[in-house]
């Protein structure tokens, strides 16, 4: 018999996650406050029953928050049905780990498509035709090869609106208990430029950066490197893909998901201290093809931003929100900037949300990325080095800088920053390891794999009594630090 929901979304935790139907898994109530684990190597799952919506919907996204060691992987997938037309085949939000070349492949049937490729990254089922559909099921189905630590999922989530209808915005609401909404709020989150990472792609990674925010405001100080290398989509190319963005967050330990919201809940989350990732497509110009919005960095045609506030203007007669945009030139230009809801509201053409909440769940966050202290030693020529690991010398390809994020392992990203140049930030936002002048620039790897520093800068800089970081963020879940 089908579960009725009403709302406009579904989380999955703990007791209701317990209650599924599963293969091949066993469910542990002490990690992440329950998860279900693959009992061997090889291939397990569970699926929900089927659920009936109050309201139809022509859009629907998934979340979910895992575990994934080192030679495994999850994969949600979901089907719809359409009155009239049936079940659609199940169809994949891809298949999902931090170690792996992630991938949400387009798919269609004559009931739905999905997912990525066609809204630039938004990570959905649709319904085709014009039609709603009234129900739908969703499945995760976890992998490991052998000799692998299992993996495990903790949370699986839905959200879903119908685009079809006039007035669809207001049935998208917020599934959480609720607080008594604050008068006024300004959350001391971390401002930082995506502009100021690394240049081979620092224009795009506005999704990747927002979620850098959002989980450094609960103090964890990832780079926006690492989210960007972890929350890449290989089959589009992008890291637009709100699911796996969401994913990445519950790799290191939180609990995250997407949700198509309103402003109500928006302030919910404000008013219980977490930054709200939010999606906006926007302009600066009143002749754009985008809605105009004050105050902006940039024009857009998709875009994510992090909301850290809000309060009730009088003069104005409406609400204006505190939003810490990545699109800012410099870190202290991020924000706070302040956009009225009149106007953001235009921009916020999808109602999508990123949610994050404190706290790393028991025994998670162990598998997001490997975080390896290493040595730089001098290798005989000037400004050449080996990286000098627990197990020795790390070789690097030396196409290491290529192909960052087109082409899985191997590749990736070397920057680093000396303590004595910090970025200037708001008085109000917090200092995050990302506010430091990060540099890209001076550094290649040789025939050999082995670091060279143009003008051998980091002895020099050395003499001077400088303190050095130096990071090697590689594609395949690994950054080495050095400091010297």
């Amino acid at each position: 018999m089908a579960e009725k929901l009403t709302g406009n979304s579904i989380i999955i935790r703990k007791d209701a996650l317990k209650d599924l139907k599963t293969v091949n898994l066993h469910f542990d109530p002490v990690l992440g406050n329950g998860s279900w684990v693959l009992d061997v190597p090889g291939e397990g799952a569970f699926i929900t029953p089927v659920y009936e919506v109050e309201r139809p919907f022509n859009d629907i996204v998934a979340s979910w928050n895992a575990d994934t060691p080192k030679g495994t992987w999850v994969e949600v997938l979901g089907r719809v049905y359409v009155p009239g037309e049936g079940w659609s085949k199940w169809m994949s939000w891809g298949s999902w780990s931090t170690r792996i070349a992630r991938r949400c492949d387009n798919d269609e049937d004559p009931i739905a498509w999905a997912n990525t490729y066609r809204d630039g990254g938004d990570s959905s089922i649709n319904v085709k035709n014009g039609k709603s559909a009234s129900a739908f099921q969703l499945k995760a189905v976890l992998h490991a090869n052998e000799e692998s630590e299992m993996p495990s999922v903790r949370l699986v989530a839905a959200t879903w609106k119908n685009t079809n209808e006039e007035n669809w915005e207001q049935y998208c609401g917020y599934p959480e208990d609720k607080v008594e909404e604050k008068e006024r709020v300004l959350l001391n989150s971390p401002q930082i430029s995506q502009i100021r990472r690394d240049p081979n792609y620092g224009g795009v990674i506005c999704s990747a950066t927002s979620m850098t925010m959002m989980l450094g405001h609960f103090g964890e100080s990832i780079l926006p490197e690492e989210m960007t290398l972890m929350n890449l989509d290989y089959g589009f190319g992008g890291n637009g893909n709100w699911s796996f963005t969401t994913a990445a967050a519950g790799a290191y330990g939180y609990e995250s998901y997407c949700l198509y919201t309103n402003f109500a809940g928006v302030r919910q989350e404000l008013s219980k201290g977490n930054v709200v990732g939010f999606s906006v497509k926007y302009s600066r110009d009143t002749d754009s093809d985008v809605p105009f919005l004050e105050n902006t960095a940039i024009t857009t045609h998709g875009h994510l931003v992090t909301i850290v506030g809000y309060y009730f203007n009088e003069e104005l007669g409406e609400y204006v929100y505190y939003c810490n945009d990545p699109a800012g030139c410099n870190d202290i230009s991020v924000g706070p900037r302040e956009h009225r809801e009149s106007q953001l509201n235009l921009a916020w053409k999808r109602k999508m949300v990123y949610i994050a909440h404190p706290g790393k769940l028991p025994g998670c966050g162990k598998h997001a990325c490997d975080h390896v202290e290493a040595k730089l030693v001098p290798a005989g020529a000037p400004g050449v080095y080996d990286l000098v690991a627990e197990n020795g010398p790390v070789k690097f390809d030396r196409r290491f800088l290529y192909d960052k994020r087109k082409t899985f392992g191997g590749h990736g990203s070397i920057g680093w920053f000396s303590e004595s140049e910090e970025t200037e930030i708001s008085e109000t936002q917090a200092r995050h390891l990302a506010n430091h002048v990060f540099h890209f620039e001076g550094i290649y790897i040789n025939m050999d794999g082995r670091l060279c520093f143009e003008s051998d800068w980091p002895a020099k800089r050395a003499a001077r009594g400088e303190k050095i970081h130096l990071y090697v963020f590689e594609n395949s879940g690994t950054t080495y630090h050095s400091m010297f």
